[in-house]
């Protein structure tokens, strides 16, 4: 035999090894891997073998989606070429955890690998049960960023196996194999038993009537501001200004305050979110995306200034103005490989555009050997001092200097210390702290020492809200609510002289100083009331001379509103409660519409011009809005008080604060409803639920239904830190499941016989759409369709005008279907 037949001999032996290798792998693999099981498919399963319905749901067409054992194992099974939309497959495969492992994204020729390594993207499979984990929601964003997360969607799910795989549901039913429990399937399948309705027909909602014509029209009332930023030039003379046109541009002004001329410098169908000056002669204009553009303004010639407006390149966030050193700031940005650099950028080079931050190049980062940084602070010399930075599970704040840079403090969402803003030398941070204290306090941490070294400012139960600091960053002076109203307390005698000069010029209303010169002499000032739509003032104090610079909602400037009755009851337990009673003017008795907030922890109703209570007060409702246990600004016992007590005591405080309004003020016992959004929605239900009979209507917006639910379908409950909270302020659905099902409008549908309104945004990460989905079908199970709208596109807190219009017309229309016209009367007594 030749030389060369041997080597040919050889490679045919090695081919056929390699084959034989294959193969073997092949079916080693087939004995352990998922197998896709077909519509009307009848899989035997061994013992140890469960079934999983798998889903991805997605805004981009995906390339493919591996699944694999957990802790790294093989891939067990691929998900190929998923469309848009929701993506759903069966599968055998032996009982055990698995994770979601890797995302494939192909877009413009190009193709983009995710591996997931967050053990948060793992799952149970039970053998001889058919399961469900959740819906691996994917939102690319880009080829290098894409937003996922994990939510419990199983009413679709329950509807996909019953047309693809009716016999396989028949036998198994639908088991939630999720981090909590969720009971909701079985109950489910319980009472559909026996039902033939089509599920599109059980989806179904009934439209809102027709609200009729209305004093102030849902499309004026929730008009997008005109004004939205205003910034003051360091030595006062010049006043930059964002507004929004009514044809949908955005443009920029200068005013110059001393001649009270105006130009414009730009226009365009770019948002422009926020302004700031980084020096006498540049501006800083921002998006919401974290784009930037660069102004340069000129010397005044003719009463006009020549401005020059340039992008700057890259998007990112500023790290600091870099008071010392004019033109020049620090920027940061992801790169190509996500991690986060920080530059420094000159704003003074650059004729068509500015070189900012840069995604492909980093070489010349600031911010060398740190890793998992999410952002920075620098001290008044532009040096890095400190950062917050992911750590496995711990967010964590570091201080120091380049290069040795130490942990100092754990960030946590409600307790502990609240770090704002580094001082100028850069050595302490000042913030906010309630740990070991009665209420929210302003504080100074060291950190050297790791520990709060002195309290800047303390008033007993009264939680400070956020401080005042000048331009050498010292705080010079603390805000907090008081009976509604804003309070901004200097600590200095002649601020605060000034501070109750302004106060005094504008009786009643909430004036803050939003911007000020460095010599202190020309305010920008925000003045609003409960009555009053804000209005934005140039105080020239060296003049004494205050003038109007523009009405933020010049369309509503005109309108007459109704006022505020402050109320105090006690809850239950004896707990001094706070509400307020926006009354409008009748003849008669109003009809009430009760108006608990969201949160419910750590969020509080205000005395600011708020368009939902003036609204409904247009179409001559009144309107109760009660700050219950839990709420913020009122100390830190009244916060914990209400923990655990969602569907309780919280309602219990809502229900002290009525019974006071309806002793002392002209409302119409048998003429109530209860509107609300988010928990308010669903203590809307609840009070719904607990006093039947009492209401007339109810209305929730993107509100809660299965208090269970909210644990697996919420981008509140995507980490263990956020979960341990939630367990510790709300329950833990493994061990308080009867609890929060007897406090739950999904699992008491029997006890909610009124006309019930859902409005939901279909894109909700924090309560998600499964919420009012399973609700809409119980209750047409129930024979009680409710009226229902559900905006595509839209969040918890919904964006576009035009649904926010819809949905507070048909809110309208439904209240006054309910409750009456209530406005016909309101108007003939003001004609009086």
């Amino acid at each position: 035999m030749s030389f060369a037949g041997f080597l040919a001999d050889r490679k045919r032996v090695r081919a056929l090894v390699a084959l034989a290798l294959t193969l073997l792998m092949s079916c080693v693999l087939d004995a352990a891997a998922m197998r896709k099981i077909d519509p009307g498919e009848a899989p035997k399963l061994a013992a140890d073998e469960g079934l999983l319905a798998l889903v991805v749901d997605t805004n981009s067409n995906i390339g493919s989606v591996h699944v694999r054992k957990a802790g790294r194992g093989p891939t067990e099974g691929v998900l190929d070429s998923l469309p848009i939309g929701r993506n759903l497959q069966l599968y055998a495969l032996k009982a055990g955890e698995y994770e979601w492992a890797e995302v494939n994204i192909y877009a413009g020729g190009r193709r983009a690998r995710y591996t997931i390594k967050d053990a948060e993207y793992r799952f149970q499979v039970q053998a001889g049960k058919l399961n469900y984990s959740g819906d691996l929601v994917l939102r690319p964003v880009s080829l290098l960023r894409t937003m996922m997360h994990v939510s419990n969607r199983s009413l679709p799910v329950i509807d996909w196996l019953e047309a693809q795989h009716p016999a396989l549901y028949a036998q198994y039913g639908l088991s939630y194999s999720g981090r909590y429990p969720d009971p909701f399937p079985e109950l489910y399948r319980s009472t559909r038993a026996g039902n033939a309705e089509p599920p599109a027909k059980l989806n179904a909602g009934l439209e809102p009537p027709k609200p009729g014509t209305l004093p102030i029209s849902a499309e004026m009332m929730w008009k997008p501001q005109r004004v939205i930023d205003v910034a003051l030039n360091p030595n006062g003379q010049l006043l930059a200004e964002i507004l929004r046109e009514n044809d949908g541009r955005y443009s920029l002004d200068l005013i110059d305050l001393a001649s009270g001329q105006a130009q414009r410098v730009s226009s365009g169908k770019r948002y422009i979110g926020s302004l700031a000056w980084e020096s006498e002669r540049i501006l800083m204009a921002s998006d919401e995306e974290g784009g930037y553009s660069v102004v340069r303004v000129g010397e005044a010639t003719g009463g006009k200034r020549a401005a020059q407006v340039l992008p700057l390149l890259g998007k990112g966030r500023i790290v600091d103005m870099l008071p010392d050193e004019p033109g020049k700031i620090l920027f940061e940005g992801f790169d190509s490989r996500d991690a986060l650099a920080v530059h420094r950028v000159d704003l003074t080079v650059g004729d068509r555009s500015i070189l900012g931050f840069q995604t492909a190049a980093s070489r010349d980062r600031i911010n060398k050997g740190m890793s998992n940084d999410l952002g920075w602070y620098a001290d008044g010399q532009g040096q890095l001092r400190a950062a917050v930075v992911k750590r496995d599970e711990r967010v964590v704040m570091v201080h120091g200097r380049p290069g040795q840079y130490s942990e100092v403090l754990e960030l946590d969402s409600e307790d502990g210390f609240q770090p704002l803003a580094l001082s100028f030398d850069g050595n302490l941070i000042y913030g906010l702290s309630d740990e070991g204290r009665d209420q929210r306090d302003l504080v100074v941490f060291d950190p050297a020492s790791k520990s709060i070294v002195r309290t800047l400012f303390s008033k007993r139960g009264v939680d400070v809200v956020s401080p005042v600091l000048n331009h050498r960053r010292e705080p010079v002076a603390a805000r907090y609510y008081q009976s509604g109203r804003l309070v901004t307390e200097y600590f200095d005698e002649g601020d605060r002289a000034l501070a109750a000069t302004l106060q005094a010029a504008y009786p009643g209303r909430t004036v803050a100083v939003i911007d000020r010169s460095l010599d202190g002499k020309q305010l920008v000032l925000w003045v609003d009331g409960s009555d009053k739509p804000p209005q934005l003032y140039h105080m020239d104090l060296v003049a004494k001379r205050a003038s109007l610079i523009d009405e933020v909602y010049p369309w509503l400037a005109d309108k007459r509103y109704a006022p505020v009755k402050l109320i105090a009851a006690k809850g239950s337990d004896g707990l001094p409660i706070e509400a307020f009673l926006t009354l409008p003017e009748a003849p008669d008795k109003r009809p009430l519409v009760v108006l608990p907030h969201g949160g419910p922890i750590g969020v509080g109703d205000r005395l600011h011009f708020d368009r939902e209570v003036q609204y409904l007060a247009s179409l001559g409702y009144a309107v109760l809005q009660v700050n219950f246990r839990g709420s913020d600004g009122y100390g830190k016992a009244f916060r914990e008080a209400g923990h655990r007590n969602h569907g309780k005591l919280i309602e219990d405080d809502i229900d002290a604060a009525l019974q006071v309004a309806l002793a002392s003020y002209p409302i119409d016992s048998a003429r109530l409803c209860a509107v609300g959004s988010s928990y308010g929605g669903y203590s809307a239900l609840v009070s719904a639920m607990r006093w039947p009979g009492r209401f007339r209507c109810v209305v929730s917006i993107s509100g809660v239904s299965d208090r269970a639910l909210f644990f697996t379908a919420s981008d509140s409950a995507r980490s263990a830190q956020t979960r341990a909270l939630m367990e510790r302020t709300i329950g833990d659905p493994r061990k308080d499941l009867a609890d929060m099902q007897a406090t739950s409008p999904l699992y008491n549908i029997d006890k909610l016989k009124l006309p019930i309104m859902l409005v939901h945004g279909r894109d909700d990460l924090r309560v998600d759409f499964e919420h009012a989905r399973r609700l809409v079908r119980m209750l047409n199970l129930a024979g009680r369709p409710p009226v229902v709208l559900a905006f595509p596109n839209e969040g918890h807190s919904f964006d576009d005008p035009l649904a926010l219009e819809i949905a507070w017309s048909g809110i309208a229309g439904f209240l006054r279907q309910n409750l009456g016209d209530a406005a016909s009367a309101a108007a003939g007594a003001e004609a009086r």
